[in-house]
């Protein structure tokens, strides 16, 4: 079918202050390359007519790039190779909007509903493109796709919740929207912010190189399967219970020994990654612990907007990427082993890093490292890897009342299909109605067959064929 394509531009009618022409992008903005975060939603078979959905979705979208001036811009990179949001009138070049009408009904997600299926985005892409696509049944597809230097999933979804809330012709609460656009996430941790005349120390799993990565590790290149698992929510309350440290089995603190069922399900996903390597033997790639070391490091990113010492920095307040990026080094052997009391092991650790790594002061040494100009200057010398990396989007209601455009909230949202995923990569949601988690989750090739059959994974998940 023939697909439209328009462009939108950003209206004038509310008189905000004027942003400023640039925003320089923070070292947390550059953690990743140049990749887009996919948003896909499917909608019920709306009452009005398809030109008029068509039509209150294009106006409400160009109101709400007038409030967020950062979404209308253009990454550019200076004469230094260092990036920044462009916002200047030039640099405002229109949204892509997509519209395609399908002679087929809906039968799931599909990579072609997407607005862009790049892995990496080229130089002055759009910061937002937008695909909508109706099915012969009436469904409709509402798919967005965001620049992730610009901002994380959180701030992601204020945008497309403002989106939904100007479409429903709802007024707008002005305290939820950013009056300063800066990504300076250190203004929200006054007082912890400390300057030295020593480079800041990289915190983990950071590295600082002599010279600028000229590449991803090569563990992140190597082909990989990618496999979906359903976690209904009785199996997520058995996880926690079965992984759960016994009090009676340490003399620490009872306190000090609870794990919530989102620390269960990381111990549970990265042992049946490590198994499925292990029994296929799969080669250790630079980049992946070292066969000598005994040891498996976990990486996961966290939003940290709730952890500011004043509470001002979550609803809506910041928009950029702020997941200072955790990572816990974890035994081998507990890993590998299929009981449970290895697995709480695995699980306590994993709490403990992240208690340790997400509290104030460790984010605002993260943020003083990425400052700091000895580590940024010039760009791309701070690196990381990790054996297993962790995306937990459980948080976010992605199918939630604030999604309705007018029509009804979806009945289904997903982070897209098909596309491209390193091995060793798992990204969870959930299903806010039901309670149910969802694992995407990708090992290198050879060792798929392992891991589809890892026993403890099938003890409480399903395997889900269609997507």
């Amino acid at each position: 079918m023939t697909v439209e394509t328009y462009t939108i531009h950003p209206t004038n009618k509310y008189y905000r202050p004027p942003p400023p022409s640039t925003i320089a992008l923070h070292g947390l903005d550059l953690l990743s390359d140049p990749i887009h975060i996919r948003n896909h939603r499917f909608f019920h078979r709306p009452t009005s007519t398809t030109t008029d959905v068509i039509d209150k979705l294009k106006s409400s979208l160009a109101e709400a790039l007038e409030l967020y001036p950062p979404v209308a811009g253009t990454v550019r990179a200076n004469e230094k190779g260092e990036l920044y949001i462009a916002m200047d009138a030039e640099n405002i070049l229109g949204t892509p909007f997509l519209v395609e009408m399908k002679d087929a009904p809906y039968a799931g997600d599909t990579e072609d509903l997407s607005p862009r299926t790049v892995v990496l985005l080229p130089p002055l892409s759009s910061t937002l493109a937008v695909k909508v696509t109706q099915f012969s049944c009436g469904t409709i597809a509402v798919a967005s796709s965001i620049h992730h230097q610009v901002t994380d999933l959180r701030g992601f979804l204020d945008f497309l919740e403002l989106w939904a809330q100007l479409a429903r012709g709802e007024p707008i609460d002005f305290t939820k929207i950013p009056d300063d656009w800066c990504h300076n996430p250190g203004r929200f941790f006054p007082g912890l912010i400390r300057e030295s005349s020593f480079p800041t120390p990289p915190p983990p799993p950071f590295t600082v190189l002599p010279a600028p990565a000229t590449g991803p590790p090569l563990c992140l290149l190597a082909s990989s399967e990618v496999t979906r698992w359903k976690f209904t929510k009785s199996a997520m309350k058995r996880l926690k219970i079965d992984f759960s440290p016994s009090a009676a089995s340490s003399k620490e603190h009872k306190s000090d020994l609870w794990i919530s069922s989102g620390d269960a399900l990381a111990a549970l996903l990265c042992g049946v990654i490590t198994r499925a390597r292990e029994n296929a033997k799969v080669a250790r790639l630079q980049g992946r612990s070292s066969l000598e070391s005994q040891t498996e490091k976990i990486a996961m990113a966290a939003d940290g907007r709730d952890r500011s010492p004043q509470g001002n920095m979550s609803g809506g307040r910041y928009f950029g990427n702020f997941n200072p990026l955790w990572s816990a080094t974890v035994s081998r052997s507990d890993l590998l082993s299929l009981t449970s009391e290895s697995a709480s092991r695995v699980a306590l650790g994993i709490r403990n890093a992240l208690n340790l790594q997400l509290s104030p002061e460790s984010i605002a040494h993260k943020i003083s490292f990425f400052e700091d100009p000895r580590n940024t200057k010039p760009p791309g010398r701070i690196v990381w890897s990790a054996d297993v990396i962790l995306t937990n989007w459980c948080r976010f209601d992605l199918q939630g009342p604030k999604l309705d455009f007018g029509w009804g909230k979806p009945f289904c949202a997903t982070a897209g299909a098909g596309g491209t995923y390193p091995p060793g990569y798992c990204m969870m949601t959930q299903e806010k109605s039901s309670g149910d988690v969802f694992v995407m989750m990708t090992v290198e090739q050879e060792g798929a067959d392992g891991l589809k059959a890892d026993s403890l994974l099938n003890k409480y998940a399903t395997l889900v064929t269609a997507h």
